[in-house]
């Protein structure tokens, strides 16, 4: 009796905790090997003018509800077009982010360099 109250008082608490955490279950059960975030090319100007051209992970903005999370001190990751990390840079230096048009096949065949 003692191990069935135990038990219920455990998943009682753990709905709780769950529920209330505004945590999203189908993206934590969802596979790691479904694929991974593609890589944005972008290039990133700095409020001293300097511009940094690289791949980042995300624009910062919320899939869910379309919130943009922008400015403040944060640290970011820049990445090659492997998707190996390169730098970092700090989000209270950058004025501006460019997305840069992807590179096809086609372009390539165009403009051989």
């Amino acid at each position: 009796m003692k191990k069935k109250l135990f038990i219920a008082c455990f998943l009682i608490l753990l709905v709780l905790g769950v529920s209330g955490c505004n945590i999203n279950l189908q993206q934590m059960l969802k596979s790691s090997d479904a694929g991974e975030e593609k890589l944005i090319q972008v290039e990133i100007i700095f409020t001293d003018g300097q511009s940094l051209t690289g791949y980042i992970k995300t624009l910062g903005i919320e899939q869910e509800d379309g919130r943009v999370y922008v400015g403040g001190s944060s640290l970011n990751y820049l990445y090659d077009e492997n998707g190996n990390t390169v730098g970092c840079y700090n989000y209270q230096r950058v004025l501006y982010i460019t997305i840069l048009p992807e590179e096809t096949e086609a372009d390539e065949e165009k403009n051989p360099e």
